[in-house]
This record gives structure tokens, C-alpha cells and sequence, in this order.
């Protein structure tokens, strides 16, 4: 059999899961390169080689057919000169944060993980990961504390599910009921419209409550996923520079195209690629759920799990102190009810990687660093201690929170690896991808090999670690390219 590259660039890693996904799917004799693929003998068949995420196509004899991965793509508009990551559901919102999901459908392949079984994604974001498993057939359950993250993942699964026809139908009868002029907005929730009125103008505002009212006045089942459409226009429209992960005034002029028009284009361009993504998959999507729930205290009979021990997990936590995640997507937090204004720097603080720490707190985390109150193995606790240390008078108040905030997340982490394995049936494989990190303490650059020091979490919590990819990272342009992940590591471990 040849396998077919597609004419796109890969990056070193793409080409290397690629062979490993060739190994675990159809058990070759021999793999051997040629200009434009590999060559397989063996007793894998077309059928064991439609899975393969890397590959273009197939070739047997005088047969030749594109892989599921390569229809999926085309199918959502992808050129075949560029790697599409947007295909299906994947682009409904662009969630910050989000991985690759080509790199979460290889993992599943390499693993070997079929149609029936069960996976778990401890950090789910909005859905990557979940929306794979359902392209699969596999059942899948992501947990999040972010609320949007959940609201997200749970729309994108849903629209998997729902009849085009149904979605299309309601889309219009939406933007009906919103032309009319309906009036809209809870005049008693005083502390969330005025929180809004910041951060759009009257106008615009006027008009995103209407169609959030239009939405709700309608089909139920539809409303969530077209609320995480309109959701997803919210930063384009606001006062907030859209470039910005921070809360910054804009200085670059509002969209021209009507808000309507935009949720529109953009109700459209989901239609299609459900419909393309229907034509390629046939059948029903199988089930998957985000829960919202601490990954670092779940349990294995929590309801959300429905039940038993999962088969793997894969996952991409937060790394440490990269990204404001409430702080990014506040707006649609607030804007869709799903937190009040005063509740978003307390979730901040809460999440695993915060970059929040103020008062007591900072004192009381001082001590813990210090004392190894967490019970940190010794090489995290004096990678800590030693950034503690280096500290000088000259640096500002983020720098000085560095140590203890890598501590913190350190600790975090561990206990996620503890609840994990909880929920994980013996020998199950984990697999998360995480960036390193770098940091300059009293005029001394500090390189944090953070994949290293998770794997000796792991390895304390109940998992073998079996080894490390490293993952070549995309370019980062724009305001945050400074504080951009340099490096990223892919871990497979296993349960013992």
C-alpha cells in the first residue's frame, strides 16, 4: 500500500505521529519512504488505513481513496495547499487556548483507541478533543472550570447532532424575529447591563440584546449553538481591542458589516460545513458531554462521569501563567449570563496556570514554597526555590509572583494526576501537551522545561511515563509574541 502525503508543509512532529499512527494502525512489516509518501507492507488494508490523520490518500492495487481526515478538511473548505484546523464544528468559536485537533485525532489513533470506548479530557476547553471522540464514534467526557468553555463545547457537540435542516430553519426564523425590533434585556439585572454599556456602544449593544432575545424566543434546542455564534462576534464589536488577550481599549475602528449580517455569514458558513461534515461521516456523531468540575478533585463516581473508568485521556491543560483566560472572554461570559461581572476575577484566581495572586495570599503561598507545604517532589520544589531566590529589588510585581505562581501550578497539577488516575481503568494511556517556559529573575534568564517537570508529577501520581515529542509551535504575531510558548512537549504516559 502507498500512503500519500498531503502537498501542504509539515512540521517535523506531523510527520513523525504520522509514522507512529501507520505503527499502530496497521501493524506494518516494513515502512519505507518514497518522494511524495511511504510505502506499507503488511496486513493493514485500506479500510485500517482510512483513520490516518497525515496522509492525503491511499493506494492498493488499482485502487486510490482519500482518507477520512483529508474529506473532512476539503469538505469545510480547507485548500489542499494549507492544513485546515476549522473543519467541522472546530471553527464555531475561537476559543483562546484551543489545540491542534489533528495532533488530539492522531493521539487516538495511536493509542488505538476504537469506536465504544470511553475518554476523559481533564481540561476540555471548548471542545477539541470531545468533537475528535465524536468523529470516531467514540464516547467521550470533558470537564472545565471555565463555564463559557463548557457552554462552547456542549453547543459544538450539539450542532453535530442536530438536523441541518432544523438549524437553517431556525437561523432564519432568528434573524426574523430580530428584525421586527422586539424589545429585549432584563432591565432587573442592573449589574450585568452596565457592566456591558462599558464595552459597546448603545447601539450595538441595543442590537446584541435583541438577537440574544430573537435566539431565546425561539427552538430550544437550537439556541444554544446559535448563542455561541453570536458569542463569538462579541469581541470584533466591542469597545476591547479584538487583537488584545487583555482588557484594552481599542483604538482600530468597528466592524462596517451590520451585526446581523455578520451572525448571518457566519450561521451560514456552519450550515455548510455541517452539511459537508454529515456527507463525509454519515450516521449519528457518538455522545460526548463537557461537565464543569475541578479536574483536581474528581472522582470516578462523580455524576458527570455517568459511570465507570475511562479507557484514556488526552488532554492540553492550561501551562502556567500563559494565559488570562476570563480575562479574554469575559464579554461572553457576562454577555450570555453565565457569570455576573463580579464573579470573573474570582474564577480567574481559581483556575489552574492563574496569573492572579494578591494579599494574603501571596504571603500565605510564600511560606508554602518555601516549606514545600504541598509535598512537591524536590526537584519542582527547588526549581521553585530557586527562582524564589533569584528575585531582585528590580523586579515588578508580575515577575515577582513567578515563582510562587509555578508552585502553585505545579500543585495543581499533581493533584489533577491524582483525580485522573482515579478515573482511569488500569494501564489506560494519558497523553497531554504542554509548553515550556521562560522567565528573566534579577537579571537571569530562567528556561522551565515545564513538560519535564509535569512527567515527574505524573510518575508520582500513580502514571509511567513513557517518553516526550517535542512539538515545533506555530509562529505568534501581535501584542503577546513576547510571553508566546517557544516550545511544546507532547507526554505519553500510562497508568499503573
Amino acid at each position: 500500500m502507498e500512503l500519500r502525503w498531503h502537498p501542504y508543509r509539515y512540521y517535523p512532529y506531523e510527520k513523525e505521529l504520522a509514522l507512529r499512527e501507520v505503527h499502530a494502525l496497521l501493524a506494518p512489516r516494513r515502512v519505507e519512504p518514497f518522494g511524495q509518501g511511504v510505502r506499507v507492507e503488511g496486513p493493514g488494508g485500506l479500510d485500517a488505513a482510512e483513520r490516518l490523520v497525515y496522509f492525503a490518500q491511499a493506494s492498493q492495487g488499482e485502487r486510490t481513496v482519500p482518507l477520512l481526515q483529508a474529506r473532512l478538511e476539503r469538505a469545510s473548505g480547507g485548500g489542499g495547499g494549507r492544513q485546515s484546523t476549522r473543519y467541522s464544528v472546530h471553527g464555531l468559536h475561537e476559543y483562546k487556548g484551543k489545540f491542534n485537533p489533528q495532533v488530539a485525532r492522531a493521539i487516538l489513533n495511536i493509542f488505538r483507541i476504537s469506536a465504544g470506548a470511553r475518554v476523559l479530557d481533564p481540561f476540555c476547553g471548548s471542545g477539541t478533543s470531545l468533537i475528535e471522540c465524536a468523529h470516531l464514534g467514540i464516547r467521550s467526557v470533558g470537564l472545565d472550570l471555565n463555564p463559557l468553555a463548557v457552554f462552547l463545547a456542549n453547543a459544538k457537540l450539539l450542532a453535530l447532532r442536530l438536523p441541518v435542516a432544523q438549524l437553517g430553519e431556525e437561523v432564519k426564523a432568528t434573524v426574523a424575529r430580530f428584525r421586527a425590533g422586539q424589545a429585549a434585556g432584563d432591565p432587573a439585572d442592573d449589574a450585568r447591563r452596565g457592566y456591558l454599556e462599558i464595552w459597546f456602544e448603545p447601539q450595538l449593544l441595543a442590537e446584541l440584546e435583541r438577537l440574544r432575545a430573537a435566539i431565546a424566543r425561539g427552538d430550544a434546542q437550537c439556541a444554544p449553538v446559535l448563542l455561541c455564534l453570536a458569542s463569538n462576534l462579541l469581541r470584533a464589536y466591542s469597545l476591547q481591542d479584538p487583537d488584545d488577550l487583555r482588557i484594552r481599549r481599542r483604538k482600530t475602528s468597528l466592524p462596517a458589516v451590520a451585526l446581523i449580517a455578520a451572525f448571518e455569514q457566519a450561521a451560514a458558513q456552519l450550515l455548510g460545513r455541517l452539511a459537508a461534515v454529515r456527507a463525509v461521516l454519515g450516521g449519528e456523531p457518538a455522545a460526548g458531554l463537557a461537565v464543569r468540575a475541578d479536574s483536581r478533585s474528581i472522582a470516578a463516581d462523580h455524576p458527570g462521569l455517568d459511570g465507570g473508568r475511562f479507557d484514556c485521556a488526552l488532554t492540553s491543560p492550561p501551562y502556567a501563567t500563559a494565559l488570562p483566560y476570563i480575562d479574554t472572554q469575559r464579554l461572553s461570559l457576562v454577555w450570555l449570563g453565565l457569570l455576573s461581572p463580579a464573579e470573573l476575577q474570582r474564577l480567574e484566581a481559581s483556575l489552574v496556570g492563574s496569573r492572579e495572586l494578591r494579599g494574603e495570599r501571596k504571603r500565605a503561598l510564600v511560606a508554602d514554597l518555601l516549606d514545600n507545604r504541598s509535598a512537591l517532589p524536590a526537584e519542582q520544589a527547588d526549581c521553585c526555590r530557586r527562582l524564589q531566590g533569584a528575585l531582585s529589588a528590580q523586579d515588578g510585581f508580575r515577575r515577582q509572583a513567578v515563582p510562587l505562581l509555578l508552585y502553585r501550578y505545579f500543585a495543581a497539577m499533581a493533584a489533577a494526576f491524582r483525580s485522573v488516575r482515579g478515573c482511569l481503568k488500569d494501564s489506560a494511556p494519558l497523553a497531554l501537551i504542554v509548553g515550556s517556559n521562560h522567565t528573566v529573575l534579577g537579571g537571569q534568564r530562567f528556561d522551565i522545561d515545564t513538560p519535564h517537570h509535569l512527567a515527574r508529577l505524573a510518575v508520582t501520581c500513580g502514571f509511567t511515563h513513557l517518553e516526550t515529542v517535542p512539538l515545533q509551535t506555530y509562529q505568534r504575531y501581535g501584542y503577546n509574541v513576547s510571553n508566546a510558548v517557544a516550545a511544546e512537549g507532547l507526554l505519553f504516559l500510562r497508568a499503573v
